[in-house]
């Protein structure tokens, strides 16, 4: 009797946790301990899952369906924003998730610490796949920025979407447009100096 409980209760925990790993919730990570520690209502709060995230890619469809796409193959987007008060509190929440992610295997890949400025972004990679990614930002005791982005995202697009010097084309913010906003090297012109 007791080896079937045993049976039926590892099979149980098998198939839960292939259902997780299928779920495209591999890269989500709860924020809400930092907003706890802070105490206080971020000054910006989104928490989209799929379906709100399916609607943004298909208000870029038209006019720029390489982002369209990106947007697309996420599965989620939650972020925090919090200016003027104080974030201090947040500082042990932050290196208890900063561990919690390496010891899970997420990818340290980038640290910035600049005074009271520190900056910490973690990936959770496939083979193929960025699957989560979380950004924590503590600037100074005054201002955090919390985000956490999943789904299974291809790098390759996102570079070639970098690289084509448009990757924001037909991004619009209220009355804010970022037609004009791109990352890039130099062009081929700058830097050069006339020989003649």
């Amino acid at each position: 009797m007791k080896n079937a409980i045993r049976t039926a209760l590892f099979s149980t925990l098998l198939l839960a946790s292939t259902a997780f790993a299928q779920s495209g919730d591999i890269g989500r990570v709860d924020l809400n301990p930092i907003a706890a520690a802070i105490g206080t209502t971020p000054k910006v709060n989104l928490n989209f899952g799929p379906a709100m995230m399916k609607g943004f890619a298909e208000s870029f469809r038209g006019s720029n369906a390489e982002l369209a796409g990106i947007i697309d193959s996420i599965s989620g987007l939650r972020l925090m924003v919090f200016e003027d008060l104080d974030t201090s509190g947040a500082r042990a929440q932050v290196d208890a998730i900063t561990g919690d992610l390496n010891t899970a295997g997420w990818t340290p890949a980038m640290e910035v610490r600049d005074g009271d400025s520190h900056v910490d972004l973690f990936l959770n990679e496939s083979e193929n796949f960025v699957e989560g990614l979380v950004l924590m930002v503590l600037d100074g005791d005054d201002t955090a920025v919390f985000a956490n982005i999943y789904g299974d995202i291809d790098p390759v697009v996102i570079g070639k979407l970098i690289g084509s010097g448009d990757g924001l084309s037909g991004l619009k913010l209220g009355n804010f447009t970022l037609d004009d906003v791109y990352i890039r090297g130099p062009s081929p012109d700058e830097g050069e100096e006339d020989e003649g």
